[in-house]
């Protein structure tokens, strides 16, 4: 009798205990999978409600994140700036009116680092009218001087030192400025030809500004897709693209960073202003230029309007939800402005590290270059991420708002199509991280039996294509929603 029931109790113990491994045995068996022969893996799974690891591979190993980078940047933003927080832009104008209604002096677009101006999420549309109206308002027919676009909120340095030169002419690559408008982007419309091989045309671009030179080299193709890419450095009106994009179309949108947002803002302020009536006697220009030239001259400004932002959280919203370099960018040059007063790459990076490590998170291996992950020289491992994301589930004040940012599984943004009709749907919410070679995820998943876990998971050079890891991956984050 005693015999059986231990062996009934062994057998008990056995099936629990390999049930209990379930996310174990997946992760070891993505390790062991052919196409991750070459790859790393850095992996952690984490009870929060006891703090216990349920299962781990290399989890202190420092790899490339891709867009798992922005949990770093978002959360950060939040603790150091506020969920509530607005960022200004100004009208200003500098010199007088006089009795004749002219302005003898310039105005000023004087940017506060708002990523959202005039741009799709906030769908204003008529914000240029608006700054004309709000000139107009003050009874100025004619400006003696200049409309200047002034950015110097941040650093001009407009990209991170370390982004490729592939990607930073790209709409996903556009960079960051103190003033920035039209979310950074300017559209280039295609004409394509009806043969594999055909020329294209550049029918028009927007928003057009004259310093803009535009090089096509791409043709039409067999292809359903955007394939055209865009090169160009920061400031540089000069646009090559290459590539093919599909036959026969009409208006084609190929989006772009834009060269230099400052000055777009300047310039269609100008024009509208024109359009409006009052005359603008010298060309638009912004402080940087002048800066170059030794031309600026400091003076005394009149705010005449003012512009806010939505608050933080709603940004950190889109950022996680779509994946948003350009957001995410901004929110890491105002933490360096809010710690050091200084928008640059160094002193934000800087600023974030340290927030991280005087909680006693980040001590070694982490290395942050950007706030989007698009930098190829970010390095963090699967327990920076974990212990972050515990933090902020656990003991911010702003537990609820970061919580609700990130996609939900099988539901909405970049985690839409993952762990459709599995006990993830609807019961994961996190990031998504996606480059060449690199496929990364990090977030929360409520496990089968109610515990929350908390996971991260990060591959390096793996071999396969991006579907079959997105599938490979799936299966192990399944794995956590069935565990008991």
């Amino acid at each position: 009798m005693f015999k059986f029931l231990f062996s009934f109790i062994l057998i008990i113990s056995c099936y629990l205990t390999s049930a209990q491994n379930t996310i174990q045995n997946a992760i070891d068996a993505l390790k062991n999978d052919p196409s991750l022969k070459h790859a790393t893996i850095s992996f952690l799974v984490k009870d929060i409600d006891n703090d216990t690891i349920i299962a781990s591979l290399n989890q202190e190993t420092s790899l490339v994140p891709a867009s798992t980078m922005k949990i770093f940047s978002t959360a950060t933003a939040l603790q150091m700036l506020s969920s509530f927080h607005r960022f200004e832009t100004y009208l200003q104008y500098d010199g007088y009116i006089d009795s004749n209604c002219t302005l003898h002096g310039d105005i000023y677009i004087k940017g506060g680092g708002d990523p959202t101006l005039g741009g799709r999420y906030l769908k204003n549309n008529l914000l240029i009218e608006k700054w004309s109206q709000a000139i107009a308002n003050l009874g100025i027919n004619k400006i003696e001087g200049r409309i200047i676009g002034d950015a110097s909120y941040f650093s001009y340095e407009y990209v991170p030192s370390t982004w490729s030169w592939s990607d930073m002419g790209n709409y996903y690559g556009t960079g960051i400025s103190g003033l920035s408008i039209h979310d950074n982007t300017t559209h280039f419309y295609f004409d394509s030809g009806i043969n594999k091989g055909d020329s294209t045309v550049v029918e028009c671009y927007e928003p057009y500004t004259p310093d803009m030179e535009v090089r096509n080299k791409v043709k039409s193709w067999t292809t359903k897709k955007d394939l055209a890419y865009i090169y160009g450095a920061p400031y540089d009106g000069l646009r090559t693209i290459k590539g093919r994009i599909p036959l026969n179309k009409t208006k084609f949108d190929v989006r772009g960073s834009m060269h230099e947002p400052a000055y777009t803002a300047s310039f269609e302020l100008e024009s509208l202003l024109w359009e409006n009536g009052i005359e603008v006697t010298q060309p638009s220009t912004t402080t940087r230029r002048l800066e170059n030239n030794n031309q600026l001259i400091k003076t005394k400004r009149t705010t005449f309007d003012t512009i806010k932002s939505p608050s933080i959280s709603k940004i950190i919203y889109w950022t996680n939800l779509y994946s948003n370099n350009l957001f995410a960018e901004h929110l890491l040059r105002h933490i360096g402005v809010s710690k050091y007063k200084d928008g640059s790459v160094f002193s934000s990076t800087l600023a974030i590290s340290n927030y991280w490590k005087n909680k006693g998170l980040l001590k070694t291996g982490f290395y942050i270059s950007d706030g989007s992950g698009l930098s190829r020289f970010n390095a963090v491992s699967a327990q920076h991420l974990v212990s972050v994301l515990t933090y902020m589930k656990k003991k911010s004040k702003y537990s609820k708002t970061f919580y609700s940012s990130l996609p939900i599984a099988g539901k909405t943004g970049t985690l839409r199509t993952i762990g459709r009709n599995t006990k993830i749907q609807g019961n994961m919410r996190a990031k998504s991280g996606t480059m060449t070679r690199i496929k990364s995820y990090a977030g929360y998943v409520k496990s089968a039996s109610g515990k929350n876990l908390c996971f991260a998971i990060i591959v390096n050079n793996h071999t396969c294509s991006g579907i079959q890891i997105k599938k490979k991956l799936e299966k192990v984050m399944v794995s956590m929603g069935k565990y008991y």
